[in-house]
């Protein structure tokens, strides 16, 4: 008899007229299912607790407790059934006219367009015409007590079969029920996902692959996942709910979490253990972030996210400008040792509110434990405490631990960053002790301000520099030149950049003895040539030389020759393909006299600019200012004087722009956390 037909005449069974029984016969009928149904009912005290608040849907669950105790051979299916429904009440998904009407019109999207940027519109047009109803008529959907016994019967029995899968066979029981049982990956509505991605999915994935089938590994497929060719990120996406099964399954543009609910359901249908891992925050810069991890055979992650163009367990450390100060996985079971299991009624941050969060930072890095003593007692008589990371505008919780007679022991922090101890109470992080540095070999630094030791300090950025850092390093070698020829034979050489630049306006002063018709920055070899901005000023003059734009010629508009001279740093020159012999310069009209060049390396535009206004601020258990300045051409730095010691500071550009990142100051430098 096949599952279908079990199930239905299972749960839809006749019943038996009542006329060709007598009332004793019937009676012994009942006493006996009474005294059979209490011997089945002993369940444990979870599943009772889970079966009570499952209210008027109570009934459904036990035709599954009773559906997979008919036979022994399914004693394991049962226990998985327990499992799914003693951890079933923290689960849920969202009803919403408006956000099905918004999905069936994304689904016409992603039908009908495949080029990036009309994805892009078409996205930001739905989001524009919805956005003020989407969430209007939003309803939270129990799990626990909508959840029908036929579907829970198909998703166990379609697991159970994805179990015989080469990828997953080595797994425990326990592995099993996290990685391979759940009917759902976050908060979709609940449907049959696995026809979804049957049918829209899964063939994609195996076209992306050119081995036989029978040779194809777990990483092959995970390889092929996150090669998924739509991978269109979207930051509107962020605000949205998670998407539907049939959704993600066609999704052409989507953000982090719906890209790693997509993988977590493709390696699922596919029988592969694969995890939905995140940090809450970054250390170093703003915004968390939520990838996927394949599950080896000794249990250790090897992380991936949709179009990372790196190996399969690099993911998290593909951008330089991220590093997590802890990794925590999703789960579907409740965790004993999570906060909020733990909690009881006391208050906690949003970012540490889930029971199905398990710390996994150790299976990715080698990790510190930080002690730490606060300077007063945890308000409303907290038994928690935090530690905290600067998010360019807060500090955000990350990990916790309790307190005890006024310290507490962080375990398993990630290594290399930034932190600050406090407290939660009235919905804000109130910090208690001293930042704390955890340097890149574990040791911890407390940074107790100094306010008798002043020191002097010149500016030249207000962000971190990391995702620019490798177009200054690329600058190394290069020459600033003046010919009086075009094809620059007997070229002069004003200037060789010799040490790596910062990643802000440089000025170099290379005054000429004779006049010049020509002037270039020739890129070292191996080079593709990367320059924001290119300024040359002659001898008894203010102004900006112009000329005739000259270089190597670049087919793309968006990376020419002009991009070196058009007064946006966001912009810039480059040639890709030709390496060895790159430059752009200026024909001027005549010979000039040239005594000053000013040239930005590659950028993001948080330098410090002129005519700009900043603030500095210093901590001390708060931000401090240090007043006002306006950034100037004539240095393109800030300079402070008196400044305190040993904390942490914030240059805040009150002109324009978000990107702001606390730095400490060692030997004239700051050093971006």
């Amino acid at each position: 008899m096949s599952i279908k037909n079990r199930v239905y005449r299972f749960l839809f069974k006749n019943t038996i007229p009542y006329k060709k029984y007598n009332v004793k016969f019937l009676f012994l009928i009942f006493f006996t299912c009474a005294l059979t149904t209490c011997k089945q009912k002993t369940y444990n005290q979870r599943l009772v607790a889970a079966l009570e608040l499952a209210g008027s849907n109570r009934s459904e669950l036990e035709k599954v407790l009773e559906y997979y105790s008919q036979e022994k051979s399914d004693s394991l299916k049962l226990k998985a059934a327990e499992f799914l429904i003693c951890n079933m009440d923290v689960h849920y998904s969202y009803k919403s006219k408006s956000w099905d009407n918004f999905q069936i019109d994304l689904d016409s999207l992603f039908k009908n367009e495949d080029q990036s940027e009309k994805l892009q519109q078409g996205f930001d047009d739905l989001y524009h015409k919805y956005s003020n109803t989407l969430t209007a008529d939003l309803e939270y959907i129990s799990d626990l007590q909508h959840i029908r016994a036929d579907f829970l019967i198909q998703s166990i029995d379609a697991a159970f079969n994805s179990w015989k899968s080469p990828y997953s066979r080595h797994l425990s029981f326990d592995d099993f029920c996290e990685y391979i049982l759940p009917y759902r990956a976050g908060r979709e509505s609940l449907s049959d996902w696995r026809v979804e991605f049957q049918n829209n999915y899964i063939p994609s994935v195996y076209e992306r692959l050119i081995k036989e089938k029978d040779s194809i590994t777990a990483i092959d497929l995970c390889n092929a996942i996150k090669a998924y060719p739509y991978s269109n990120l979207s930051t509107i996406a962020g605000k949205l709910p998670d998407y539907n099964a049939h959704t993600l399954s066609i999704m052409r543009i989507g953000n982090c979490r719906q890209y790693t609910l997509q993988g977590v359901l493709a390696a699922r249908y596919l029988g592969i253990p694969v995890s939905l891992d995140f940090t809450p925050q970054w250390a170093t810069r703003s915004m968390g972030h939520e990838w996927n991890a394949l599950i080896n055979n000794d249990g250790k992650p090897l992380s991936f996210g949709i179009g990372d163009n790196c190996n399969l367990g690099e993911h998290i450390e593909f951008i330089p400008d991220r590093i997590p100060p802890k990794i925590y996985r999703q789960t579907f079971a409740k965790q004993n040792q999570s906060l909020a299991m733990m909690k009881g009624k006391e208050e906690i941050p949003q970012t540490l509110a889930s029971p199905c969060i398990k710390d996994v930072t150790m299976d990715y890095y080698t990790c510190v434990d930080v002690p730490i003593k606060f300077d007063f007692k945890a308000p409303g008589g907290n038994k928690f405490s935090y530690l905290a990371v600067f998010d360019n505008s807060n500090w955000i919780p990350v990990c916790w631990a309790p307190i005890n007679q006024g310290m507490s022991l962080f375990e398993n922090l990630n290594k290399n960053i930034l932190c600050l101890p406090g407290y939660y109470y009235n919905k804000e992080f109130i910090p208690a002790a001293s930042p704390i540095i955890i340097d890149h070999i574990g040791n911890i630094k407390h940074l107790k301000i100094d306010l008798q030791n002043k020191q002097d300090m010149l500016l030249s950025r207000k962000y971190q520099n990391s995702l620019v850092e490798g177009n200054c390093r690329e600058m190394v070698g290069g020459k600033f030149q003046v010919s009086n020829n075009p094809n620059f034979t007997n070229a002069v050489d004003l200037a060789i950049i010799m040490d790596e630049p910062e990643a802000s306006y440089q000025i170099v002063y290379a005054q000429t003895e004779k006049s010049y018709k020509y002037f270039r920055y020739l890129a070292p070899a191996k080079s593709i040539g990367t320059i924001s901005e290119l300024e040359v000023y002659e001898v008894n003059s203010s102004d900006k030389l112009t000329g005739k734009i000259i270089g190597t010629e670049q087919k793309l508009f968006d990376i020419s020759k002009e991009k070196a001279f058009d007064g946006d740093p966001l912009t810039s020159f480059r040639k890709y393909g030709e390496l060895g012999k790159v430059w752009v310069g200026l024909e001027f009209d005549s010979p000039k006299r040239i005594k000053k060049i000013v040239y930005l390396p590659g950028n993001d535009d948080n330098c410090i600019r002129d005519g700009e206004l900043y603030e500095l601020f210093y901590w001390n258990n708060k931000w401090v200012s240090l007043g006002k300045q306006t950034g100037s051409s004539e240095t393109y730095k800030l300079r402070y004087e008196n400044v305190p010691t040993n904390t942490l500071y914030l240059l805040r550009n009150l002109t324009k722009g978000k990107e702001e990142r606390i730095f400490t100051y060692e030997k004239g430098k700051q050093i971006w956390w």
